[in-house]
């Protein structure tokens, strides 16, 4: 009663919603899962029967086919052999003893040698019919019936064939059902005088195929092309119209269903590409559907339990769910003393309207990039971070990443530009979904031309593509790979799917692996070159406005340097230097432009190498789009001076702050352990992890002392501790910390005034 009272609608209106969607969204699957398994186990056993049929026909099929062809392939051996292929059209007579006897004596090792033979004779017309079954038989002794029927053979126009007939040449031959292969004798002759008869008994064939029969009421049947009965499986004899309906209702068929006498059956037929007989499969359908109902058993079994877990875990889920949504109405009325109606959402709506003003909608942006460590290396090798590494390093760590060492390289760098009034279907927000697209169009495209490749995210919402080409003959390596009408298939490509412009920035070829971080900067310093040479194309050729030879590279990486050494100073002198060298070399506005976006990506590179991330430079505005409103160089470096130098350097120098603290505190225990011995500002280093430079000039900025200073006074410290706490003698003091006797004497006095004598003499008085 407790449970149905829950579906009462005077109250708990959520509570009751909440069971209901739960049991739907619990039940309905359960039931469409368990029928769409059962139709599928079915279909399986369905099909896997149709395999079976039809293996079982094609066995059977090609079991008959080899004896009937190793009858007549023998059969052919003993008529090409020298004896039989003589003459025997002049003078052949019934009393030719020898010819007889040799001809008995062939036919009858031929049919010892094959015991499915039933009757294997030479008849020659007029003269004699030849059977080691037999014997000699003149033709006045034959079947007259069976005689003309010889006679009718020997003039179609044939050399071979087999008949779906046997021949009783005598009243007292078994007249049972079988076939028989007619040859002409001689063979190879135009005007032939006999045939050669082997027949074969059906049973024969009905052992062969009776073996096929797995169900129960299944049978096998043999046919003729002409519809005669050869053999069958079938224990109970048929009616022939049985079979003459089974075949009229499937005349061109493989595979069909029959009905009979009430029962329907699943009917499989194949035919013998040798003897052209068809064999047919004839099995009842209840049978085949017996698997299928133990599968319906199970299913209905298995589907009515978790019906049962279903219905159980939606009631109590759904109330253990409610629990915290009856804990806040309970709440609430205790507060505001109003009592619940039927819609508690409502409810509480209405008393707590006031907290959708105060409230704020997290939006949190879910990045799915994950971090790929060849994409990583790929990466970094762009960017000339292995530029130190000898051959051999840079070897071994291609060779770990599977990447060539020497090739035919290209470098594309790919971006789209979105409509800056925001009018077109993509917003901001989706510019990480619409990378993440294109690098898998990318991925796609890059093997389906032939090529190899590795395409990496980069700043300023673009990507790079690593292509190269492994000639697999010296003859390929002579033609130049088509890097430019790839780049276009695939700027085509993604600029149809997005519907925006998509520009493709590429690079000269390349043949070894140093020369990548050229490449690099050659295809994104072209895709650079787009606010001025024009978007959605391939740009390669953008030497005529600022040359790679004029560019201050080492400016550059001198700025770079500064930044990451936290050294603002230097950094905006360096910032100065390169306004200089803009105004010496460039030759126009746009290759202003140029050099201020390259400097713009190395500082936006060492910015995200320092974890200064962009957010912090960049509000809500595009650096590079900012940078193409400045009018003036002088603006330009003001810009870069304020909205990047100091923010990078105050994030550096924040960071390493709390290094240096660390280092000291490490070098400040470093030696309160160790100040008996005969440590070193170089030792302490070391254990810290640091360059003594670094270990001394941040040792005293930030204990206002120097290392030796500190350590001398340490050690002075612990010598009062144990003049004034215990009795060892002065020289073993001293040893205690870190110094030869003399020495200790020296400096204890040097920093306290007195002896270590005269000054365990004072503190014990």
């Amino acid at each position: 009663m407790k449970i149905l009272g829950l579906f009462s609608k005077s109250k708990k209106s959520m509570l009751r919603k909440m069971i209901i969607v739960s049991l739907f969204i619990s039940i309905v699957p359960t039931v469409i899962t368990g029928l769409g398994s059962y139709l599928y186990a079915s279909s399986v056993v369905e099909t896997e029967v149709n395999k079976a049929n039809y293996q079982i026909l094609k066995t059977a099929s090609d079991n008959v086919d080899k004896k009937l062809q190793t009858i007549q392939i023998n059969l052919l051996q003993i008529l090409n052999s020298p004896y039989f292929l003589t003459d025997y059209n002049v003078d052949l007579k019934v009393d030719q003893i020898d010819f007889f006897g040799k001809v008995y004596k062939i036919l009858g090792a031929f049919q010892n040698t094959n015991k499915d033979l039933r009757e294997l004779a030479l008849y020659i017309r007029d003269i004699a019919y030849v059977s080691p079954t037999n014997g000699t038989i003149r033709p006045d002794g034959l079947n007259s019936s069976v005689r003309d029927k010889f006679d009718h053979e020997l003039k179609d126009n044939y050399r071979i064939r087999w008949l779906n007939e046997t021949f009783p040449v005598t009243r007292n031959t078994d007249t049972d059902s079988g076939v028989t292969l007619v040859n002409k004798f001689p063979l190879g002759s135009n005007d032939p005088i006999g045939l050669v008869i082997a027949s074969v008994d059906s049973r024969q064939f009905r052992e062969i195929i009776g073996d096929s029969t797995v169900y129960k009421g299944q049978f096998l049947f043999v046919v003729t092309d002409s519809g005669k009965l050869v053999t069958t499986t079938s224990d109970e004899l048929q009616p022939s119209n049985f079979y003459e309906s089974i075949l009229q209702a499937g005349e061109g068929k493989s595979k069909y269903n029959f009905n009979w006498n009430g029962t329907a059956y699943l009917v499989t037929s194949i035919a013998s590409n040798y003897s052209h007989w068809r064999y047919i499969d004839v099995i009842p359908v209840k049978e085949l559907n017996a698997k299928s109902r133990g599968i319906a058993f199970m299913t209905m079994g298995i589907v009515f339990f978790f019906i049962l877990v279903s219905v159980s875990g939606s009631f109590f889920g759904s109330r253990k769910i409610y629990q915290p949504v009856e804990r806040l109405l309970a709440s609430i009325r205790s507060d505001s003393g109003t009592e619940i109606d039927s819609d508690e959402m409502g409810f509480v709506h209405r008393n707590w309207l006031e907290l959708k003003d105060t409230a704020s909608q997290l939006r949190t942006e879910l990045s799915h990039q994950l971090p790929i460590i060849r994409e990583t290396f790929v990466l970094q090798l762009l960017q000339g971070q292995f530029a130190h590494y000898t051959n051999k390093q840079l070897g071994e760590l291609l060779k770990r990443y599977q990447l060539p060492d020497q090739a035919e390289f290209a470098v594309l760098s790919i971006a789209f530009d979105m409509d800056a009034a925001h009018e077109g279907k993509f917003r901001d927000s989706d510019k990480e979904l619409m990378l993440f697209s294109m690098k898998n169009i990318i991925d796609e495209l890059i093997p389906l031309n032939g090529w190899r490749g590795v395409t990496v995210n980069v700043f300023n919402d673009s990507l790079v593509s690593w292509l190269w080409s492994v000639p697999e003959t010296p003859e390929a390596d002579k033609e130049e790979p088509e890097f430019f009408a790839f780049a276009e298939k695939m700027r085509d490509t993604i600029s149809n799917y997005f519907h925006l412009p998509v520009t493709v920035g590429l690079s000269e070829i390349g043949y070894e692996t140093k020369e990548v971080p050229r490449l690099y900067r050659q295809a994104m310093f072209a895709l650079e070159s787009r606010i001025i040479t024009g978007r959605n194309k391939v740009l390669q050729e953008v030497g005529s406005l600022v040359s790679e030879d004029s560019y201050p590279v080492e400016l550059e990486h001198h700025f770079e340097n500064s930044l990451k050494l936290g050294n603002q100073e230097e950094a905006e002198r360096m910032l100065n230097d390169f306004m200089e060298a803009v105004r010496r070399q460039a030759r126009s506005p746009e290759g202003v432009l140029l050099y201020y976006n390259q400097l713009l990506a190395a500082t936006l590179r060492t910015a995200h190498s320092l974890k200064v991330e962009s957010k912090q430079l960049f509000e809500q505005y595009d650096p590079y789009t900012y940078l193409r409103k400045l009018k003036s160089i002088e603006d330009i470096n003001s810009w870069f001076a304020t909205a990047l130098i100091s923010p990078i350097i105050a994030g550096v120098q924040g960071n390493r702050y709390g290094e240096y603290e660390r280092m000291v505190r490490t070098a400040v225990s470093f030696i309160h352990d160790n100040y008996h011995r005969d440590i070193s500002l170089e030792e302490c280093a070391d254990h810290s992890g640091v360059s003594t430079f670094q270990l001394s000039k941040w040792f005293k900025k930030l204990m206002q002392t120097g290392f030796i200073d500190y350590l001398t006074e340490y050690r002075i410290e612990q010598a009062k501790h144990f003049l004034a706490e215990t009795d060892l003698p002065i020289g073993e003091i001293s040893v205690l910390v870190g110094y030869q006797r003399q020495n200790f004497m020296r400096v204890f006095k040097k920093q306290v005034g007195t002896t270590p004598g005269q000054y365990r003499e004072s503190v014990k008085t």
